[in-house]
């Protein structure tokens, strides 16, 4: 069948040699190619999305970066399929599939949790523009206390000096009174541009709220880590959210052990004994073969050959 052919050239296996295999050797071969295509799907599909709505590439481009992920994992797939069984190759490949494990999971949850860290970022960007914009109003407000403050001590002088009850002592409106009224008159002035400022920031403050949050500025800043880091918070935050995480992060981290699980789960194969056999006559051949040329009796014979021929 066409399937079958195409199904053992994805494990590298020559369908000529399919008719000479085993029935469980067959099965094993059809199940490592179905499961190498379980991880190449999620980083394709990972991949492009994550170029074409993280980094902001073209359909193009994001096809490419789904192209070249792919391709990587199935040679390391491959890479995975083609060593030889041993508790620290396992271990080994267990490790590396855990490490494509977490990358891929962590791409897909990108991917699937996109409408929640896209609240998120919101939420962060919200705390951020309110704590600078609440930094400036504080300082503004302490501003117009102090320049009210100010006023109203100048404005006091000004009356005292006017009806004598301090300064010069001197019920008039003379130029004393005419001084200190200017200088109040200039310190008001000054109180009212503060106030003036200060209902600027906080109208500045409420524009720029309103204006991220309608903004999809939020999302196209946001770079891999800030995204990665938003979905921590929002699950940290969100039990069932965590929840919901942790099965998806679990299920996505079986499908990208797929290979490594089937590959654990398949025995030896009568065709894998019939090669090892047959590795091993091959071998004691060559040692048989290489004694008989290097050995003394043989020496002595090509002597007495070349001495009596």
């Amino acid at each position: 069948m066409l399937i079958d052919r195409y199904l053992f050239n994805v494990v590298g296996e020559n369908p000529e040699r399919v008719s000479s295999l085993h029935a469980s050797t067959l099965r094993r071969l059809k199940a490592y190619a179905i499961a190498v295509h379980i991880p190449v799907m999620l980083w394709c599909v990972a991949g492009y999305v994550l170029a074409s709505r993280v980094f902001g590439f073209p359909p193009a481009g994001a096809a490419a970066v789904a192209a070249f992920c792919s391709l990587l994992i199935y040679l390391v797939e491959r890479l995975v399929l083609a060593t030889p069984k041993a508790w620290y190759v396992n271990f080994g490949r267990f490790m590396i599939g855990v490490v494509m494990a977490v990358l891929g999971a962590s791409m897909v949850d990108l991917v699937i949790f996109e409408r929640e860290v896209s609240q998120q970022l919101v939420q962060v960007g919200e705390a951020r523009i309110e704590a600078e914009y609440t930094i400036l109003i504080t300082r503004q407000a302490h501003t117009v206390a102090q320049s009210k403050g100010d006023w109203l001590a100048a404005q006091a002088a000004a009356n005292c000096e006017a009806n004598g009850t301090c300064g010069s002592r001197v019920r008039n409106v003379g130029p004393v009174y005419h001084e200190l009224a200017q200088q109040a008159d200039r310190l008001r002035a000054d109180y009212s541009h503060a106030q003036v400022q200060l209902e600027r920031l906080t109208s500045e403050r409420s524009r720029a709220l309103v204006d991220w949050k309608s903004s999809p500025a939020a999302l196209h800043q946001a770079g891999l880590l800030a995204r990665v880091e938003a979905l921590h918070r929002y699950t940290r935050s969100n039990r069932a959210a965590f929840v919901a995480w942790l099965l998806l992060f679990t299920l996505v981290l079986f499908f990208e052990l797929m290979v490594v699980l089937v590959k654990l789960v398949f025995k030896e194969t009568v065709d894998d004994r019939i090669e090892v056999i047959r590795e091993q006559i091959s071998q004691h051949k060559a040692t048989a073969y290489m004694q008989a040329i290097t050995s003394p009796v043989a020496e002595a014979r090509r002597l007495i050959e070349g001495t009596y021929g």
